[in-house]
């Protein structure tokens, strides 16, 4: 039986359990997917039926052979695109996600989770859909490409796309413009080699200028070329600043003899990118304007994308008629017109479907334009010939985040939110689960900002010891410092709730001169042994860092070798050249560096080896079920081998009862720290794994 004849979403189940497809059919069915499984139970049928009819999502029941899976993957991957695969185990763990995806699936469930199945099915579907979307559109956008080279070529302007100084298109009304044979002969060469050197600064600033957006398309620059007789050639040049193959480039072009009323790639915009009735852009196209403008950053305000639809149009449609429909939708873009901005983007995005990128200065202003247009809408008696009738649109907003580049997930939040406020009965303005949170996080950081500020400049941050033990000797004196800040009722704050405002607000470097400086002095004072401090990001990043230790050291007197410096393993990933310098710079100047939260990423002990360092601390989550989890056992031990190797000194975080602290002795580390060993400084003994190490 083929997919394609049955009803619903075709899914194949590749099982040799009959019991599985019914099984998948039921739970996905009962969570609203109207989905039709197909079980197949053997590789070639498999390749059969992704030839005739492939489906939306294959799912894998594990049980045979990783070759198998392999090969599952490998005949998936023939189509385009090919549909997500997504491996069925009776138990999901880190190591079998992380070994299925290496073999081509997109994720491991299992029938015992019956709700992250559904999510995770849910979300595959969605995902392979929008990929089904963008090869359609790349497909149209292929076919318009080559439209428009035809109209380039039959062209009387000399039209020549520029993409980072290369010739990377040029029309035959260029090549005969400077004497060249053919197109051809342009293509692949230095735009400046073209002009003669006085004029070259100047053309290269234009270029600048319009990849910027700040050259008008109506300015005129007089420069002369040489043609290919080395004879000049007197040209005045018209920029465009266009997109080439998703990059921005420019496009030059040197008016011909017979002018026309529009450039032929203007031409070509309105007759296949612009929809007929709205003139607003087409789904494709604006998807294409929509990639180009978020790999572009702006400068100032912020990016929001608005998804519009007009609420119960089944029942205005019956009032005003089916032929009356697209004049009311051509009154509907005529008011979004009205609410137009330089830099916003308008697109029909389907038949009553509207979307718009907005730039703003606050979110306040996004919502402040939506409501302006929910309002006029809602006002609005629409007179369609004979007919007159009303209508209410609802409005999903979703925020571009600086770190968003794919449009596909942008528009299916404000879609997500559109139809939150349709649910809700109409006629809403409704943000997106994520620009909601990100709204609360800002008017929080806000309040959080201010407080931090204050409490820097009256002094109100405390330091905070937790003393780390040794297991195999007793060690004094070695101290892991936290910071405190103290609120305007002299009540302690926790970390964990200023300290993430204060890193999106970067201001990190600042507490982090300041707990330096306390650690600093306290350490002239009491005299520990070792105090280790943290760097946050900001402060690993801040070139001026290492100057200034050296002089509040000197100046405070300090004994380089107390104070060890550490940084998460996530941020010596992330900034891994920046890291190594770092820790080697402060080896040089005396003190100590340290990774610590080691043991969340995918191979930790590779780091080890790439970055100096005295000690390394293993991450508290890898503690938590230590001493019955022979996996974490195992990891931990890796570790632990790993480090003596290098002469890198242990010491796992967050120990909380004497179970895990015994396994630790085993597994040879050497130190530990947490609640538990605030008020058990016990010494073990050497075991088996590693002789005495001394932290001092």
């Amino acid at each position: 039986m083929a997919l394609g004849s049955s009803v619903g979403i075709p899914l194949v189940v590749v099982s040799r359990s009959d019991d599985h497809a019914t099984t998948i059919n039921s739970i996905l069915r009962d969570s609203g997917h109207p989905v039709h499984c197909l079980r197949l139970n053997d590789l070639a049928t498999l390749g059969d039926q992704l030839k005739v009819a492939p489906p939306e999502l294959v799912l894998y029941f594990d049980g045979d052979t990783e070759t198998e899976l392999a090969a599952v993957a490998a005949a998936i991957s023939q189509c385009q695109p090919p549909p997500p695969l997504l491996v069925v185990q009776g138990h999901v763990d880190e190591a079998g996600i992380a070994t299925a995806m290496g073999r081509g699936a997109r994720d491991v469930v299992s029938l015992a989770n019956r709700e992250r199945l559904r999510a995770v099915v849910g979300r595959e579907l969605h995902s392979h859909r929008l990929r089904q979307a963008l090869e359609g559109v790349l497909s149209s956008a292929r076919q318009y490409k080559q439209e428009l080279r035809s109209l380039m070529t039959g062209a009387s302007e000399a039209i020549a796309d520029i993409h980072e100084g290369i010739v990377i298109a040029a029309n035959p009304a260029w090549a005969a413009l400077l004497g060249f044979a053919t197109e051809d002969e342009l293509v692949g060469q230095p735009f400046m080699d073209l002009f003669r050197e006085a004029d070259q600064a100047t053309l290269k600033g234009a270029l600048v200028a319009c990849l910027k957006e700040k050259w008008q398309e109506d300015d005129v620059l007089p420069v002369v070329a040489y043609a290919r007789d080395e004879s000049e050639v007197p040209l005045e040049l018209r920029l465009k600043r266009v997109t080439v193959d998703g990059e921005p480039g420019v496009r030059v072009i040197v008016p011909g003899d017979r002018p026309a009323e529009q450039p032929p790639e203007e031409l070509l915009e309105n007759a296949v990118a612009r929809d007929p009735s709205t003139g607003f852009y087409l789904r494709h196209y604006f998807l294409e304007q929509l990639t180009g403008r978020l790999a572009r950053q702006q400068e100032g305000g912020i990016r929001a994308l608005a998804y519009i639809r007009p609420d119960h149009f089944a029942r205005v449609q019956s009032d005003i008629g089916l032929l009356g429909t697209e004049a009311l939708l051509m009154r509907l873009a005529e008011i979004l017109r009205e609410l137009m901005q330089p830099g916003d983007l308008y697109g029909r995005f389907g038949g009553t479907m509207f979307t718009v990128l907005l730039e703003r200065g606050t979110m306040t202003d996004v919502q402040a334009w939506a409501n302006q247009l929910r309002k006029a809408v809602a006002n609005q008696v629409f007179e369609v010939e004979t007919q007159s009738t009303s209508m209410s649109c609802t409005i999903g907003l979703c925020e571009v985040r600086p770190s968003d580049q794919d449009p596909a997930q942008l528009l299916a939040e404000a879609e997500a939110a559109c139809r939150k406020g349709r649910d809700q009965g109409g006629n809403r303005v409704v943000l997106s689960d994520s620009t909601t949170v990100t709204e609360r996080l800002r008017q929080t950081d806000t309040l959080w900002i201010a407080r931090i500020r204050a409490a820097l400049m009256q002094n109100r941050l405390r330091l905070v010891h937790q003393p780390v033990v040794g297991l195999h000797e007793e060690v004094q004196g070695v101290l892991d410092t936290r910071v405190r800040l103290i609120d305007e009722q002299g009540e302690p704050v926790l970390p964990a709730d200023f300290i993430p405002a204060a890193e999106r607000a970067h201001m990190m470097k600042n507490i982090d001169r300041w707990v330096i400086g306390a650690s600093f002095s306290f350490c002239v004072a009491r005299q520990p042994n070792l105090v280790f401090v943290r760097l946050s990001r900001d402060s690993v990043l801040d070139d001026s860092l290492l100057e200034w230790l050296k002089a509040r050291a000197q100046s405070t007197r300090l004994r380089t070798g107390q104070v060890c410096f550490q940084i998460s393993e996530e941020l010596a990933l992330q900034q891994l050249k920046q890291s190594k310098t770092l820790a080697e710079k402060l080896r040089e100047n005396g003190f100590l560096f340290a990774i610590d939260h080691l043991g969340t990423g995918r191979d930790s002990t590779q780091l080890l080896g790439h970055i100096p360092m005295q000690f390394v601390k293993v991450d508290g989550s890898l503690m938590q079920g230590l001493h019955r989890d022979k996996d974490l056992q195992r990891k931990v031990g890796d570790i632990a081998a790993r480090a003596r190797e290098l002469k890198i000194k242990t010491i796992a975080e967050r120990v909380e009862n004497a179970n895990t602290m015994a396994v630790l002795w085993q597994l040879g580390i050497a130190f530990v720290q947490g609640n538990f060993t605030q008020t058990h400084g016990l010494v073990l003994g050497e075991s088996p794994a590693q002789g005495q190490q001394a932290a001092g």
